[in-house]
């Protein structure tokens, strides 16, 4: 199954190699001569079909540099940024990069050569070198492009892009969502154990660690200091319980680790969360630097639900409305804590201790 990151670069690379596609066979070749049938004059080609092999030589195109970009950059090039330095990631993704766009222009070069004779009864030839190296500049200018809005989309938050582009967010509009607050345990004395430069290393494993979150339809809100507040649409957090699968998934992944935390950093990292659900308004803030926020309620009481942990002896919280909305409540040990005053809350909440089931 692939990654919703797989799925997400996808997206980006196909409308980009569509757009310039499109402009090299009109900018270029301006419609049927593109693929030089012009020599037997348009009067004996029917030009409906001339575009629609136009079109479908577009969308193969785009297909095949979106599926092999993506994958490229979310199976490889992510592990090579991470395993090894920036040059030698750049030094094998770059020429990588090239040798796909120049494999997709052959693949069209070989399917034109294969498949217009259908479209009229004449002799073929492969594209001169000028003409494929002409798509090969538009091409190059499209994944260029794409990367950088990759990037962008992933500072904003899967998707956010988008939204911010058509206005969604330019006005203050209310959405249910279901917050999550999560902080490492003893994160003052784990700093003055090893350093600051080291725990900025903690802190940065764990959180590449944390993206582990990305496959239960989790969406990163913002990471502050050792905290990383995650949202989910009640739809997508809900369904299978996933905002639980998703904490457990990450706490679960840091225990396979152990060995390796301790090797390099003399502890092993443990994080506490509180949840919550409920409205909360989301709207586009700032001027000279913009940002996606959410406000309400509903975050202020999942961090003091979060901030409950240690008093209550418990990994993870939740409030009753979270509780009553589980599908499968006997797939965890949870403990009904009792209700408990949190600070700035006029009303006492409900808590319960979520907790995975012994094997």
């Amino acid at each position: 199954m692939l990654s919703r990151e797989i799925i997400r670069n996808f997206k980006i690379y196909f409308l980009l190699g569509v757009i310039f596609m499109a402009l090299s066979a009109y900018s270029r070749f301006y419609f049927t001569e593109m693929y030089r049938i012009e020599p037997l004059g348009t009067s004996t080609v029917d030009l409906s079909d001339i575009l629609k092999f136009i079109f479908m030589m577009i969308f193969l195109g785009s297909f095949g540099l979106a599926l092999l970009s993506s994958m490229f950059d979310v199976l490889i090039l992510k592990k090579l940024l991470k395993n090894t330095s920036p040059k030698i990631a750049l030094a094998i993704g770059i020429p990588s990069q090239a040798l796909m766009i120049i494999l997709i222009v052959q693949i069209l070069d070989f399917i034109y050569v294969s498949t217009v004779p259908w479209i009229y009864n004449g002799p073929v030839n492969p594209s001169e070198p000028s003409e494929n190296m002409f798509l090969i500049v538009h091409l190059i200018v499209a994944v260029g492009l794409s990367k950088v809005l990759i990037e962008i989309d992933r500072k904003l938050g899967p998707g956010n892009l988008w939204k911010m582009l058509s206005g969604k967010f330019f006005k203050p509009r209310e959405e249910e969502r279901i917050f999550m607050f999560i902080d490492l345990q003893s994160s003052t004395s784990i700093a003055e154990k090893i350093g600051h430069l080291e725990y900025s290393r903690l802190l940065q494993n764990c959180f590449q660690d944390f993206s582990i979150v990305d496959r239960y339809r989790a969406d990163i809100y913002q990471y502050v200091g050792d905290e990383v507040v995650v949202s989910w649409s009640p739809k997508k957090g809900l369904r299978n319980d996933n905002f639980l699968k998703a904490f457990f998934a990450f706490t679960d992944l840091l225990k396979k680790k152990a060995d390796y935390y301790q090797k390099e950093y003399g502890i092993v990292p443990y994080f506490k969360a509180g949840a919550n659900i409920g409205p909360v308004i989301i709207t586009e803030v700032g001027d000279i630097k913009r940002e996606i926020t959410y406000h309400g309620d509903t975050l202020n009481t999942a961090a003091r639900i979060q901030e409950k942990c240690n008093d209550l002896d418990a990994q993870l919280l939740i409030p009753e409305s979270l509780y009553r909305l589980l599908e499968n409540k006997d797939d965890y040990q949870i403990d009904d804590v009792g209700t408990i005053h949190l600070k700035g809350k006029g009303k006492d909440v409900q808590l319960y201790r979520v907790a995975q089931l012994d094997n």
